[in-house]
């Protein structure tokens, strides 16, 4: 099973730093970030902009969305990714926010074609999901920009993500592989590792360590604020899964955000009984 792997989070699910994994092997895998809907970060910078430099898809695209805000899936499914050597492929490592593919429907899941068996299957499915109390309940990096009101009270996407994993599993009758942050942050040998075998990946304890840098794949290169920066300051100063991820400043909400807390535990919940346990 060499199909690219897909893995479907939430904001602040460590998702991204969960990219750093598969970046350690270059030779290997090629790694794309949010591929389905970048214009969430364009928004907020106020940077329309950058819709123009969203390619149309082509007409002989094999798959594509139909969303004025989403480019094409053929990035993901591109079999023209090879080494350095220009001798091997690469199999495609993909993360992105499981609302982003729903809005892709515009609200029609009924007869669209990114919804049927035949396109779903191929890409191997998993998720990744955090505890809503530390998601939401520790200050967002995005948050420290005042004007970024997007992510409250609405933008949660718990909900999404429990149903993109129903969809995905009726759908396409397979298991679905689902990491719970908190669990991979304390045991991530054994985590990572039962991933790596469910998905059909040689595990290399390697790929837990890494240094402290920023990478390119994160840079939209947006006017503005250094969203970039802000967004992804705890994946860019980390180097591998330990506690201190965890370890963010806990600031006093408002009630509405304690709310979001409780409305979105029982989707956590529903979530987190389907986890890889070890």
């Amino acid at each position: 099973d060499q199909r690219p792997i897909v893995l479907w989070s939430h904001p602040r699910s460590l998702s991204t730093v969960f990219e750093r994994l598969f970046l350690q092997r270059p030779q290997e895998f090629h790694v794309i970030h949010e591929p389905i809907n970048p214009i969430s970060r364009a928004y907020v910078t106020k940077n329309f902009e950058f819709l123009n430099q969203i390619p149309l898809p082509k007409p002989t695209d094999p798959i594509t969305i139909v969303h004025h805000f989403s480019p094409s899936l053929n990035e993901i499914l591109a079999p023209h990714y090879y080494n350095d050597d220009k001798i091997y492929t690469l199999r495609v490592f993909a993360k992105e926010h499981a609302s982003n593919f729903l809005d892709a429907f515009e609200g029609n899941l009924d007869g669209n074609p990114l919804g049927s068996k035949k396109i779903l299957s191929k890409f191997k499915h998993t998720f990744i999901i955090r505890d809503p109390e530390k998601s939401l309940g520790i200050k967002p990096a995005y948050l420290i920009l005042k004007d970024m009101t997007f992510f409250f009270p609405e933008k949660v996407w718990f909900k999404e993500s429990r149903i993109l994993y129903d969809l995905i599993k009726n759908i396409t009758g397979e298991d679905i592989v689902l990491v719970d942050a908190d669990d991979l942050v304390r045991e991530p040998e054994k985590i990572f590792g039962k991933y790596c075998e469910m998905v059909n990946v040689e595990f290399k304890k390697e790929m837990l360590e890494w240094k402290e840098e920023r990478l390119k794949i994160w840079d939209l290169k947006l006017s503005g604020p250094d969203i970039d920066y802000l967004w992804h300051k705890n994946v860019i100063q980390s180097t591998g899964f330990d506690k201190s991820i965890n370890c963010e400043e806990e600031i006093e909400y408002p009630q509405h955000v304690y709310d979001l807390i409780a409305k979105s535990k029982p989707h956590y919940d529903y979530l987190f009984q389907h986890r890889i346990k070890i």
